[in-house]
């Protein structure tokens, strides 16, 4: 795999995030989405459940709508 765009809440990211609050969605030669966000907290994360291989993360909504635009846009 090899990332193609990094497209965060405001706009397309040179690289990742490796510190600070950086939600994004990154865009993948193969097409692929990986969702970058918060890992939810112990109480979040009991009342999800997931099957075997996946997971969750959290962003507020505003965000993700901000983020999604722009992936479909791209």
């Amino acid at each position: 795999m090899t990332i193609q765009k990094i497209i965060g809440e405001n706009g397309v990211m040179p690289q990742l995030c490796g510190r600070g609050m950086c939600p994004a969605a990154i865009i993948a030669d193969n097409g692929d989405v990986f969702v970058q966000g918060y890992v939810p907290d112990v109480a979040q994360s009991s009342q999800l459940t997931a099957p075997s291989g996946e997971g969750f993360v959290r962003m507020s909504r505003a965000t993700f709508e901000k983020i999604a635009r722009q992936v479909l846009a791209s």
